[in-house]
């Protein structure tokens, strides 16, 4: 699993080299690409049937509602391209992805490098000119809510040594 995290940090990489100038609509794509491969990625692992069926009902909510606001609120475009604006459906897929990772997967995935990779899908879409914030933040929190009410987190626990005033603590952790 190392490995795909390593994947997934080298994407960061990649993105940020096509960030400049018009390089930010390509960074955006990859993310929005990226997250959820990533998500299928430790799915598989797993052999994860439960966990398929989440994330395909994640994404398929998260895709489907976002275009259905889209044809319903015409929003025109920073770049003036077209009236889709609102909400972002990159930023959703990708903050969906996010918090299916984080929530089904804990402790297997950094968090941080989950919702910073998320975060900056939002900040390249806005770079790009293909959105203005708020139809971000919509974006994202459309696709954390779906992944939020679609996801379970695995059964199982995680045990964990945690500092203590004089000494460590040994302690086991399981989503409820």
């Amino acid at each position: 699993m190392k490995k795909i995290s390593m994947a997934m940090i080298g994407m960061l990489l990649v993105t940020q080299g096509h960030a400049g100038g018009n390089g930010w609509g390509t960074a955006s794509d990859l993310l929005a690409v990226g997250l959820p491969t990533l998500a299928a990625a430790y799915t598989y692992r797993d052999r994860d049937a439960d966990g398929a069926a989440q994330l395909a009902w994640t994404l398929g909510a998260t895709v489907g509602s976002a275009e259905i606001l889209k044809s319903q609120i015409s929003e025109l475009r920073p770049d003036k391209s077209d009236d889709k604006s609102f909400p972002s459906g990159h930023t959703a897929v990708a903050f969906a992805s996010a918090r299916y990772l984080d929530k089904r997967y804990s402790g297997q995935v950094s968090p941080y490098l989950l919702y910073g990779a998320a975060s900056l899908t939002a900040l390249a879409r806005v770079q790009a000119d293909k959105h203005y914030w708020k139809d971000t933040i919509a974006g994202g929190a459309l696709g954390y809510a779906w992944a939020e009410f679609f996801t379970e987190a695995q059964a199982g626990g995680r045990v964990s040594l945690l500092p203590a005033p004089n000494g460590v603590t040994l302690a086991w952790q399981r989503p409820w």
